[in-house]
């Protein structure tokens, strides 16, 4: 009871900053569109005149004027020349005569605009607009905007122009036999990719507008019948009140919702995969995409979800199981054996057996830096190599990473500045490293392998060991939209323990994650099994 009071105050504490919503103040002023064309032309052209790529388009269509505004950069101009413009000039008098549909001028005069609107432009997606921040806002967004003298309203007739890369394979979360797809800075083929997965009615998706520049588009993903609805709003609680210009990212989207912004650990999980975005959203878990990311966010997240990767779910439960544990003792080694070689080394080299003791030191006789720096200088030197590897194309970054660390490693034990054990050492650090399943937690375990050794080189074992507490209370202590970060170690719960440190077989796993509070508990119902007694008398009827 003490355990759950004490979440709780933590999940209040940590949502002190969003406890007023900003509303979000465009610089576009609300005004309305006039009657007169000319009044029109004028106030647009006060307001976007100034861009080069801005365009207008002036017509005559059943006699009256019409304008068409758009920014050339952003639409397509064959589908606008064939589409809008030719049967705005060309078709309408010969459609109108052909079917009898030539209007009065009294008709004309109060029904061209939804004639046009129904049957003129009828093959492209419109939308009426009765201010000058709506519709500037649709032309900023790909649309022309329709203005027909003597109507205060106005149309902004679909025209985009799409520019987006082919789906292609993940880059961060390959799988050896699952599925190749990967999302794209695409917002509509990425709802596209998701909803082809998981065809479920309950599968809501809201698409909000965000910030004050731009109205950039976050979506929202959640199965109505599954999730927490408190989870669901105070989701759209923190994205309501985000004040800011623009969104770059999903990185920057992270950080202005998430409960800690501070800490090493990511408390959601940027994912590229659209299966594991379905599998997350069937055990209740929420999901937000902004529209110009290739990755999706998973919350809320425990630190354990982190270390699942999609093999996990396409391979046997044995073997999922044994490369979890694999995996995270992988990720201990990242950031324990650094500090642990130099706290043996320099302060218990009692510990050590007498016999690599003597070999330890005969490799170091000839070494003058000290066993911290030696550690701090390769450490640092992986660095630069693998941030050099990042930068540089493909082929050549993964030559120099490779070549880079065996020329540099072999000339510094030659050169007498490091011992061959620690290249040993921080040659199995840096592989370990490697395995974590999410890239952002990687980053957080190369972070905190040199917060390990800075307490190794002060008090030795004590130290080690007090640094691994200050993270183990650190960790603790994060919530992720309320839900405890170390769930279900902390607080325990050992029936979501089927699929955390182990992976049971799917027909075990009849049940969702409790610490989400799904509104349905359970997910599918166990298979009927019929022990040997029952088969061997059913076979002897």
């Amino acid at each position: 009871m003490k355990m759950s009071q004490l979440w709780r105050k933590k999940a209040r504490k940590s949502k002190q900053w969003l406890s007023q919503e900003k509303a979000a103040i465009s610089s576009i002023p609300l005004q309305p569109l006039h009657t007169s064309l000319e009044k029109n032309v004028q106030d647009i052209t006060e307001q976007l005149g100034q861009n080069t790529d801005f365009t207008s388009h002036h017509l005559i269509c059943a006699g009256r004027r019409v304008a068409l505004f758009f920014f050339q950069s952003l639409v397509d101009i064959q589908h606008l020349s064939e589409y809008v413009i030719l049967p705005l000039q060309e078709r309408w008098d010969k459609d109108a005569s052909e079917k009898g549909l030539l209007l009065s001028e009294e008709k004309a005069k109060h029904e061209l605009l939804q004639i046009i609107q129904r049957q003129i432009v009828a093959t492209t997606e419109t939308q009426r607009i009765m201010d000058w921040q709506a519709a500037i806002q649709q032309m900023l967004d790909g649309k022309a905007l329709l203005i027909v003298d003597g109507e205060a309203t106005g149309l902004a007739v679909g025209v985009e122009r799409v520019e987006k890369r082919n789906i292609a394979n993940p880059d961060t979360e390959q799988s050896v036999i699952g599925p190749k797809e990967s999302f794209i800075e695409d917002l509509d083929t990425n709802i596209t990719l998701i909803r082809q997965r998981l065809r479920d009615p309950k599968l809501t998706i809201e698409v909000i507008n965000i910030t004050k520049r731009g109205k950039h588009k976050v979506c929202i993903f959640y199965l109505e019948d599954v999730a927490n609805p408190s989870i669901i709003e105070e989701v759209k609680r923190r994205l309501f009140a985000i004040d800011t210009d623009i969104i770059q990212g999903q990185m920057h989207l992270q950080e202005l919702i998430e409960d800690n912004s501070f800490s090493l650990f990511p408390e959601l999980r940027p994912t590229e995969r659209p299966d594991v975005v379905c599998s997350y959203l069937l055990e209740g878990n929420v999901v937000v995409m902004t529209g110009n990311s290739s990755h999706a966010l998973i919350l809320p997240i425990t630190f354990f979800q982190l270390l699942d990767t999609v093999d996990d779910y396409y391979s046997s439960w044995q073997y999922a199981t044994l490369i979890r544990f694999v995996r995270m003792l992988a990720l201990l080694f990242s950031i324990v054996i650094p500090g642990l070689y130099l706290s043996l080394t320099a302060f218990n080299p009692e510990l050590i057996p007498t016999r690599l003791v003597i070999s330890m030191d005969a490799a170091r006789t000839k070494v003058a830096l000290p066993i911290l720096m030696e550690i701090f200088v390769m450490e640092i030197m992986i660095e630069i190599l693998r941030e050099a590897g990042v930068k540089l194309p493909k082929p050549i970054g993964q030559a120099v990473s490779i070549i880079g660390g065996l020329v540099i490693g072999e000339a510094a034990v030659n050169a007498n500045l490091v011992s061959p054990v620690t290249i040993v050492i921080i040659a199995l650090t840096t592989i370990s490293s490697f395995t974590a399943p999410v890239y952002l937690l990687g980053i957080t375990y190369r972070i905190l392998r040199f917060f390990v050794l800075f307490c190794s080189s002060i008090l030795g074992l004590y130290g080690l060991i007090l640094g691994l507490f200050f993270i183990h209370a650190h960790t603790a202590r994060l919530v992720s939209f309320g839900v405890p970060y170390l769930a279900p170690l902390s607080p325990l719960r050992i029936a979501d323990w089927k699929d955390t440190l182990v992976r049971f077989p799917f027909k075990k796993l009849t049940k969702r994650p409790s610490f989400l509070n799904p509104l349905q508990r359970s997910k599918s119902k166990p298979l009927p099994m019929i022990s040997r007694k029952q088969h061997k008398k059913e076979n002897k009827r």
